[in-house]
């Protein structure tokens, strides 16, 4: 099942992985295929520009004409013959047309009367601001492209001739030696055209007085083959590293479980067959306590060192044993205070053998007795003092105190060491975990005591703390009532 939920979980991250290279690939193609058309609208108002500019300069060339002109009609008869631009010529004169060229065209005089009776028709087309009066502009009504400047109440118009605009243009165009793939019609009258023509364009309608003119620019959109490709190379390219790593995560983690299993069996092999002959130890040295307690010493300590020493071995065999196993408990009310005091006297002797004092802070006359499990009380309880006999002889004392408050009891363990560091603190409890520090190096020690201590106090229903004193380092053991 493990197995099984570890596949999913493997390719459901492939899955979201890939989905995101793709999207990447396609915001990546979408940024080109939009700055490839942004560049494409730069370069058709480019061109708008060029044709609007061209419109601009003749506006300005006309309004120095109608200053020239201003109502004499001899400089207008003379301007007709001259500018071949110019197709048509009138001047209205307080609302009275003064001067009018061609008025055998119908449709011409009938332009020229409108303006005569009502010329605010040119404002209109000129500006959309009711408020702003123009004194020039263009006017453009079916094919007649007007251009008219007024004088103090007098306004002089000229139509000029679309086709010679138009002919402007294309030269403008051919002198700029363009490389654009365009086309310019006039309606459906085709103006200009350059270049090929392709499905993706980008159409322009010019300004006033030119706004039949349509300018449709044709781009061709940049080979996105390679870079689909490419994107989904990488993709694969990424997905094959993941998979190896996550293969190779795998194996080191399966290597080291396999390893920490081998390590358990063989530990608890081994352990198993010390039992016998610790058990005869133990009984020897007992017996040798009775037949040599009257002996002078120092025999007496040394055996009574033997006796506390194969206990000890004797308990850290019993842990290794129980590890990664549930304890059977044994609920019942247990004095605590009596149980402590057991234990600081099995202590003491052996941490005066590395030149610890131990200290022992109780209340005696008030018994605490609260319903737990003596036996892994006690378990815990050396495990903190042996690991305090280990790691933190250079503090030469260790403090072991019983607190009842309330509903709470806690059992403390505190040495003047060098400490652990923080950021240690809960790594300590994993199995087979043991810090690197010089006050690891030649300590003996397979890394389990603490974790079997964390299982025995949640078996408990309690709690194991760890805290830095300055100096050194106090494991406390938080049970309940």
């Amino acid at each position: 099942m493990k197995k099984l939920a570890a596949i999913f979980t493997i390719f459901i991250l492939i899955s979201v992985f890939s989905y995101l290279g793709w999207r990447t690939i396609e915001h990546e193609v979408v940024m080109r295929q939009t700055h490839v058309k942004m560049l494409a609208e730069s370069r058709g108002n480019n061109i708008k520009s060029m044709i609007e500019s061209l419109l601009n300069q003749r506006s300005v060339y006309l309004n120095k004409l109608a200053q020239f002109i201003n109502a004499d009609q001899a400089k207008a008869d003379n301007l007709q013959r001259t500018e071949s631009d110019i197709k048509n010529i009138f001047i209205i004169k307080n609302h009275k047309l003064a001067y009018l060229t061609n008025n055998s065209d119908s449709q011409w005089s009938k332009i020229i009367d409108s303006i005569q009776y009502d010329n605010s028709i040119l404002i209109n087309n000129n500006t959309q601001s009711e408020q702003y009066r123009p004194e020039s502009g263009w006017y453009q009504v079916y094919d007649h492209l007007i251009y008219w400047s007024t004088f103090s109440g007098t306004i002089v118009g000229f139509e000029i001739s679309q086709i010679n605009f138009a002919l402007e243009v294309v030269n403008l165009f051919d002198d700029q030696s363009l490389t654009d793939d365009f086309t310019l019609f006039n309606n459906d009258k085709l103006i200009y055209t350059h270049g090929d023509q392709n499905a993706d364009n980008v159409m322009f309608v010019l300004d006033y007085p030119l706004q039949n003119w349509q300018l449709t620019y044709y781009y061709q959109q940049p080979s996105l083959v390679n870079l689909y490709l490419l994107g989904c190379a990488i993709i694969v390219f990424l997905v094959i590293v993941i998979i190896s790593l996550i293969s190779y995560w795998y194996r080191e983690y399966t290597r080291a479980l396999r390893l920490a299993r081998q390590q358990v069996s063989f530990v608890g092999q081994v352990s198993h067959e010390f039992k016998t002959p610790l058990t005869n130890i133990s009984l020897y040295s007992e017996m040798l306590k009775e037949h040599l307690k009257d002996e002078p010493p120092p025999v007496a300590d040394y055996i009574e060192v033997i006796s506390s020493e194969s206990k000890r071995l004797t308990r850290l065999v019993q842990n290794i044993l129980s590890f990664n196993k549930s304890a059977k408990l044994n609920i019942k009310p247990v004095n605590l205070t009596e149980l402590i005091q057991q234990i600081y006297t099995t202590f003491k002797p052996v941490l005066a053998t590395k030149s610890l004092q131990l200290n022992l802070l109780l209340d005696q006359h008030n018994p605490c007795i609260i319903n737990t499990d003596a036996d892994s009380v006690m378990q815990i309880v050396n495990n903190f003092l042996s690991n305090a006999e280990k790691y933190a002889a250079q503090g030469k004392q260790v403090d072991l105190s019983l607190n009842h408050k309330d509903c709470q009891v806690t059992i403390s363990v505190r040495d003047y060491g060098n400490g652990i560091a923080d950021h240690l603190l809960k790594q300590i409890f994993k199995p087979f975990y043991r810090i690197k520090s010089s006050i690891t190096e030649g300590v003996s020690g397979t890394g389990i005591g603490l974790t079997i201590a964390n299982q025995l106090a949640e078996q408990l229903h309690g709690t194991i703390q760890v805290t830095n004193c300055q100096p050194g380092v106090a494991f406390t053991l938080v049970l309940t009532e």
